[in-house]
């Protein structure tokens, strides 16, 4: 019984010595690499295997291929254009804040908020020699800037004016008409629902593809902003809708 005190401390002694000595291991270990780093200058915690440098600001890191001795690819601007479209543009699509938010297949869409039916006109001789040659077909939004000015004759003749310009473009004409305001007063309402009507025949005398806005949007508020006057995120789509269906249904004469 005498001699298992006698083990348990010979084991003690054995354990205390190993840890003796793994910590002067480590003690001659940390002694021998404070040297090393005042002599070299070198931070002994690093990593023996070297690492490579970090690529300068605005360069770009090499791939694996280049690596193994392949060409270097060229470098990519964190902002690129926007894609090419597939096909090359043959609608041009151009009027008022209304058609802000118009996305149409293979078309270019011009967008000046506020305009009236002359800022139209006087726009197109300069816009069009700047488009691709590709386009052949025209959709014109606007006229609903014009009814604030409570001069339907002056807006009519104005529109003739456009109608002349467009016919002798040569190009398919299609006029979006003007969608109705919204809690905007019955005067306001009114003076569009003319112009809608009167836009309706003066197409047909031209031989211009005409899109009927009106009734679509009637007293339907979830396709308008809080101002009672551009097309919501829905109606947006819903403008485009109606635009692209008439567009396949036209058959110009």
């Amino acid at each position: 019984v005498a001699c298992i005190p006698l083990c348990i401390q010979k084991t003690e002694n054995q354990l205390r010595h190993c840890l003796v000595s793994r910590t002067s291991n480590r003690r001659i270990k940390l002694l021998r690499d404070a040297v090393t780093e005042r002599c070299t200058g070198r931070d002994p915690s690093q990593s023996v295997r070297p690492r490579k440098r970090p690529p300068a600001t605005g360069a770009v890191p090499r791939t694996a291929a280049e690596e193994r001795g392949g060409s270097a690819a060229t470098p990519v601007e964190s902002h690129n254009p926007p894609p090419l479209p597939l096909f090359a543009p043959t609608t041009l699509i151009i009027g008022d804040s209304i058609t802000r938010n118009i996305r149409y297949f293979n078309a270019v869409t011009r967008c000046f908020p506020g305009a009236k039916v002359m800022d139209i006109l006087q726009k197109l001789p300069d816009l069009l020699p700047s488009l691709p040659s590709t386009i052949t077909r025209i959709i014109v939004h606007v006229g609903t800037n014009d009814t604030t000015l409570q001069q339907s004759e002056v807006t009519k003749l104005d529109f003739l004016d456009l109608f002349v310009y467009l016919k002798n473009t040569g190009k398919t004409v299609l006029i979006s008409g003007p969608i109705p305001t919204l809690s905007r007063g019955s005067s306001r309402f009114s003076r569009i629902l003319s112009l809608n009507t009167w836009l309706q025949s003066a197409c047909c005398k031209f031989r211009f593809g005409f899109i009927d806005n009106f009734n679509l949007f009637w007293n339907r508020p979830s396709f308008y902003r809080p101002d009672g006057l551009h097309p919501s995120s829905l109606g947006a789509n819903i403008l485009t809708a109606n635009i692209q269906h008439t567009v396949h249904c036209f058959k110009e004469d």
